[in-house]
């Protein structure tokens, strides 16, 4: 298992700033005083960090995705519609975490994945 991520933020900070709304959008602005959008400048932020993400994470989302999709088709054919239900959800939600952790990587086959220490 790896290390501990300690939070961000505090709670105490976390409600100081989502009780000052206007502030954030402020910072957001001035932080994208560059070319790129928010996604871009996040996935740069983020990328060979310990507290983001990496090809894995999206593999382990996809994986876990199909494993509800199987539990929610087993369900199904033993009448565990609710069950089911719930399993196929969970799958499709995976899906979607997946997608939105692949949107912040570099590109597949990128000459490098990983970034130099």
């Amino acid at each position: 298992m790896s290390d501990e991520i300690a939070p961000a933020l505090s709670a105490a900070e976390w409600a100081g700033v989502l009780a000052r709304r206007a502030q954030l959008d402020e910072i957001r602005e001035q932080l994208l005083d560059t070319p790129w959008s928010s996604h871009a400048v996040a996935a740069l932020l983020l990328y060979g960090e310990p507290f983001g993400f990496t090809r894995q994470d999206v593999d382990d989302e996809a994986q876990v995705a199909e494993y509800c999709k199987a539990m929610a088709t087993q369900l199904e054919g033993g009448g565990q519609k609710e069950t089911a239900a719930t399993f196929r959800e969970l799958g499709e939600r995976h899906t979607a975490r997946a997608a939105k952790i692949a949107a912040l990587l570099p590109p597949q086959g990128s000459v490098s994945e990983t970034p130099a220490d």
